[in-house]
């Protein structure tokens, strides 16, 4: 089981649950085990003040510019993901409310067109349309594959032109209604495109791993060169890895905006039919 089947199929409390427990036992358990080796390693190497030769820098303050820096890097980064993926969210979820509200005028243009000039062809069109968005490219933006979206629309999209151009040529153009019913479709086709193009693409998952990266990296040095007495060690660590658990599931929460529990729902299917 993939990433995106996990996340379609287990409820968001538990998947947050176990990015806590995760992180923070992982971070307990490798702490609980190596704690002397993490304090022998954090320790200064005793010095001569006999021997001239230069010494390398202290551990203290190279472990500590090391977990700064990654530090830093973790928090611009996530900043900058989540901040990226909110404003994907409200795109997308812009996008998807102004296609249903074209597709609702099209489709209320095209129920009064005679059925002489191709009006029940028109309405047969738009209700694939509908069903494939929500039965076809939903699923498949839930599991971020945005090229078969693409290619899902682009196929339901042809159907629909198609049926416009046969009631154009039966002389549908001469109705009152042909100038919303065309401006709607043309509305609806560039709402789903929009919608379609906040579907997280390589780069976002790329950008998600390497907040993560850092993140572990940025705890994994703070337990090694940051230790304490074991059960304060112990305690501040589950903290910080249940702290750091919590950002990377939001990291990946908001990564895909139709998916997880702040999900946008396909709207088109909450149409009559």
């Amino acid at each position: 089981m993939d990433y995106a089947e996990y996340a379609t199929s287990t409820p968001v409390a538990v998947q947050l649950a176990l990015a806590i427990a995760v992180t923070a036992g992982i971070s307990v358990l490798l702490v609980w085990v190596f704690h002397r080796q993490l304090l022998v390693m954090a320790q200064e190497p005793a010095r001569d003040d006999e021997d001239p030769s230069p010494k390398p820098p202290e551990s203290y303050y190279l472990s500590g510019r090391i977990i700064q820096v990654t530090s830093l890097g973790f928090v611009f980064l996530f900043t900058f993901s989540v901040g990226q993926f909110v404003l994907n969210h409200r795109s997308a979820d812009a996008a998807t409310h102004l296609e249903a509200q074209y597709f609702s005028r099209a489709l209320a243009s095209a129920s009064e067109l005679p059925a002489e000039v191709g009006g029940d062809g028109v309405v047969a069109a738009l209700e694939e349309y509908r069903t494939a968005v929500v039965d076809v490219e939903w699923p498949l933006m839930e599991r971020g594959e945005g090229p078969a979206a693409f290619m899902a629309q682009a196929e339901s999209s042809a159907r629909v032109s198609d049926a416009l151009g046969t009631a154009l040529m039966l002389g549908a153009g001469d109705s009152a209604l042909w100038e919303t019913l065309s401006s709607s479709v043309d509305e609806m086709f560039i709402a789903g495109n929009d919608r379609l193009s906040d579907v997280p693409t390589g780069n976002a998952e790329s950008l998600v791993l390497v907040v993560i990266f850092l993140g572990i990296v940025s705890l994994a040095m703070t337990a090694a060169f940051q230790p304490a007495r074991l059960r304060i060690n112990l305690a501040l660590i589950a903290i910080m890895g249940g702290t750091y658990g919590l950002l990377f599931y939001f990291t990946v929460e908001l990564s895909n905006p139709f998916q997880g529990g702040g999900a946008i729902p396909p709207i088109l299917g909450l149409f009559p039919g």
